[in-house]
């Protein structure tokens, strides 16, 4: 019961530490969203390349999203945290991200973490963006790497209408380890950088 207390916790003060931590980074917002954008193609391109049925996957879906905890130490304050990008394939619109671990943490740890999150109902990908995800619980998804008769494979269902691949330096894995994770919306990379057309 002590345990489970702290956990809640942690998991409720991960947005304010999370959020102070990038801010005392010596980059600005305009060079951490760059690079965020810089993290994306990236990802994206070497998952095209894994598994190239997955860009048609992308481009029907309503939104997907892209987070690495890998390729963004230098930029970033806090190493323990990783960030991403959001895209809506109805608007356009792009929403910046956050993510951490908790507890024993990703399954191939923090510092190798790439995914891809593809979001097939338009309702799931708006309560994405706007409350986040929370997989603190055990989850691990066994997902099937190759060519199935021209089926998409690959990817692993964690929710009704969300699918995730993920990838390391080696290329797509055979399973995607995500327990322990939390992902929210990042406050400070989506506010305007113009106070005239900052969010109230």
């Amino acid at each position: 019961m002590k345990y489970l207390i702290l956990i809640v916790s942690f998991l409720c003060l991960l947005p304010a530490y999370s959020q102070a931590a990038t801010t005392k980074g010596t980059a600005t917002r305009s060079e951490q969203r760059q690079e965020i954008q810089r993290m994306e193609a990236d990802v994206l391109a070497r998952l095209y390349k894994a598994q190239p049925g997955a860009e048609q996957e992308i481009a029907k879906a309503s939104g997907y999203a892209v987070f690495t905890s890998a390729d963004l130490a230098v930029i970033f304050f806090s190493g323990s945290y990783g960030h991403g990008l959001a895209h809506d394939n109805g608007t356009g619109k792009e929403t910046y991200m956050q993510m951490a671990s908790v507890g024993v943490g990703l399954g191939v740890g923090v510092k190798d973490f790439r995914a891809v999150f593809i979001f097939t109902k338009p309702e799931t990908y708006k309560d994405f963006i706007s409350t986040g995800l929370d997989l603190s619980g055990n989850l691990d998804i066994a997902v099937k790497q190759g060519s199935n008769g021209g089926d998409i494979t690959g990817a692993g269902d964690i929710l009704p209408g969300v699918k995730v691949y993920q990838l390391t330096d080696t290329g797509l894995m055979a399973q995607a380890m995500l327990k322990g994770t939390k992902y929210w919306r990042d406050a400070d990379l989506n506010e305007s950088d113009n106070p005239k057309k900052a969010t109230k």
